[in-house]
């Protein structure tokens, strides 16, 4: 199995005094300039030293503005809102060196500002800690630490750890391999709308993997995945179509029926979990 992560995110803080409720999210096609990124709304607070304005300038840098981009800047900014404890920042400078923006690919340093967010609470970061020692990438590879790391995002409510928990007790990575608990971490997450979650539990009933083998059951989840995709995910999005396509085609159309039937109501029953105030500025993924 493979981990779940985000191969490339820039998190954004709100900032616009206008918005109703500030909140703290994780973004990955926002439109620079638009609603809480709108400049106007930035001067103010950055004048009064706001740390979510600084990541929001910094995230104008990142993604282009006017015709202007730049990663120098944008990394001056986020390095600004760190010093000051903003993990959302500390997140996003990792990003820029695990993605070569800006500086020269260097995974150590990357890792080095993941953990530090992680250790002032963000999940996001634990998540992304976990994934760097499971890969060994900026760390030695440790599955022990790799599971320390998910199962703390994942108890924060961050569905992409839940995910990432149930692959390592599918593949026995760092504890004793157990299907069990594996689907049950994988329900977690998909309770949540994680589609590669949704994706492991419909091959654990194509299998009979801790349930008893139900094709149409297997068929309603990889149905529920399809829809639950990201743009981002579309190489899994992908695998996932063809899964669904050679079930399918040993399906009666009863079944098939059935199975759809099926995946609405998983569909249905997916609930987000509300945003909450953390301890510490960070936050969940969208």
């Amino acid at each position: 199995m493979s981990l779940k992560v985000l191969s490339f995110v820039l998190s954004l803080a709100v900032a616009a005094p206008a918005l109703a409720a500030p909140q703290e999210e994780t973004y990955t096609d926002l439109e620079p300039g638009v609603g809480m990124l709108e400049p106007g709304n930035l001067a103010e607070l950055l004048r009064q030293g706001d740390v979510r304005a600084m990541n929001n300038v910094a995230l104008l840098w990142a993604k282009g503005f006017q015709g202007k981009q730049s990663y120098e800047e944008a990394m001056r900014w986020w390095k600004e809102a760190a010093k000051r404890g903003y993990t959302v920042a500390m997140n996003n400078i990792g990003l820029l060196y695990a993605n070569g923006h800006g500086v020269p690919v260097n995974l150590e340093q990357a890792f080095e500002w993941w953990h530090q967010a992680a250790f002032l609470g963000d999940a996001w970061a634990m998540n992304s800690v976990g994934h760097s020692y499971e890969n060994g990438e900026g760390v030695a590879q440790d599955y022990v630490m790799a599971m320390t790391w998910y199962r703390s995002a994942a108890e924060q409510g961050d569905e992409m750890a839940m995910y990432n928990v149930g692959a390592l007790f599918e593949d026995g990575k760092g504890v004793e391999r157990n299907f069990v608990e594996a689907l049950s971490w994988y329900r977690r997450a998909a309770a949540l709308g994680e589609a590669s979650a949704m994706r492991a539990i419909a091959r654990f009933y194509r299998r009979g993997d801790a349930v008893g083998m139900d094709k149409v059951e297997a068929f309603a989840w990889h149905v529920a995945a399809d829809a639950s995709f990201s743009a981002q995910e579309e190489s899994e999005a992908s695998l996932n179509r063809r899964e669904l396509t050679q079930l399918g085609d040993s399906l009666s159309r009863e079944q098939v029926e059935r199975a759809r039937a099926r995946a609405e109501e998983i569909r249905a029953a997916v609930k987000k979990p509300e945003p909450s105030a953390p301890a510490q500025p960070g936050g969940p993924k969208i």
